[in-house]
């Protein structure tokens, strides 16, 4: 049954994405910086941390492979993540691969971090 939770949760996670994408794209956003995987990812790791330190008791079991493993992992993008950094080298755009690995994981981390310590279900 795990495996039907995750697949559930990873396919509505990935149209979770997709709708990040499209809101960021009728924004008119039209920069080097790939603000829809940052958005996304970031969006993703404040869900992961809430999850995982706030409403735990509320995630084990079967919500864990929904919530966790399939949603934040088709919402998250690590491939999206890692070409778009490609990209941005080849085209000589170090600053944008800087910010982009920067906000990207620096934030995520701190994201988590703060979450963890200020907001888990035990220091409430």
């Amino acid at each position: 049954m795990m495996w039907l939770w995750v697949f559930i949760g990873g396919g509505l996670g990935s149209v979770a994405r997709f709708a990040v994408s499209r809101l960021v794209l009728s924004l008119k956003y039209e920069h080097f910086f790939p603000l829809a995987t940052v958005l996304a990812n970031l969006l993703a790791s404040v869900l992961l941390g809430l999850l995982l330190y706030r409403f735990s008791d509320k995630v084990l079991g079967q919500g864990h492979y929904f919530w966790v493993v399939g949603f934040c992992g088709g919402f998250s993008t690590f491939s999206t993540f890692s070409l778009e950094n490609w990209l941005l080298f080849k085209n000589a755009q170090y600053v944008g691969v800087a910010l982009n690995l920067g906000i990207s994981v620096v934030l995520s981390f701190l994201l988590i971090a703060f979450i963890a310590k200020n907001l888990s279900a035990e220091a409430l």
